[in-house]
């Protein structure tokens, strides 16, 4: 069996609010999905926890109901971490040193199903058309605006502030994600072409020092 876990997380700063989204997939086709809302928390915030209920779900899936055994089904299992956050694969793989003190009860989470799962990871480019990745942007997105899925696509404009306005706003590209952002009212958004149409010449953020 061959499951692989979606996840992604939508936020800014500690002090406004994120989302987070996952998808489970066996062998080759969606099982599932997920998504939460959660209370200043920064994108970082929002991955690491997209990818701990992703994992968790998958732990409750091939576990036999009230015991520790796993479901004869899954004996054979190969479970990856699907991510376009580098430093959350990072984290579970233990490429990145986890320096996060107060929030090192979850860090322990993830490292508790990393282990369980004996899970790898693979990286995945972020708004690059993956089907399943594009899936979780879209979940956390929701979850961090608190907004329910429009099942009519011709009103995904009901899911964002920003829309397809052209004035005061600009592209800014952060943290492996493309950001729009409305000067006139502060609002934040994940770029989604359907709901904000083309946009024009970006502004790159660049982390670490390679300025």
């Amino acid at each position: 069996m061959k499951i692989e876990v979606y996840s992604d997380g939508s936020g800014m700063t500690c002090n406004t609010d994120g989302g987070y989204g996952w998808v489970m997939v066996i062998d080759g086709v969606k099982d599932s999905e997920g998504s939460g809302h959660l209370s200043n928390a920064t994108n970082n915030d929002c991955e690491l926890e997209g990818a701990i209920q992703g994992l968790a779900q998958v732990l409750k899936f091939v576990t036999v109901p009230g015991t520790d055994q796993r479901e004869p089904a899954a004996h054979d299992l190969s479970v990856t971490l699907v991510s376009d956050s580098q430093i959350v694969l990072g984290w579970s793989d233990g490429t990145y040193r986890f320096k996060q003190e107060s929030k090192l009860d979850k860090y322990k989470q993830l490292q508790f199903l990393v282990k369980r799962l004996n899970v790898k990871t693979r990286w995945v480019k972020g708004h690059s058309n993956d089907e399943h990745n594009t899936r979780c942007d879209k979940l956390a997105n929701l979850a961090r605006k608190g907004v329910k899925e429009s099942l009519d696509k011709n009103k995904q404009i009901a899911d964002t502030r920003i829309g397809l306005k052209k004035t005061s706003v600009v592209s800014i590209w952060y943290g492996g994600q493309l950001k729009i952002i409305d000067f006139e009212t502060g609002t934040i958004e994940n770029y989604n072409r359907d709901v904000h149409g083309k946009r024009g010449s970006v502004i790159e953020i660049r982390e670490g020092k390679d300025r």
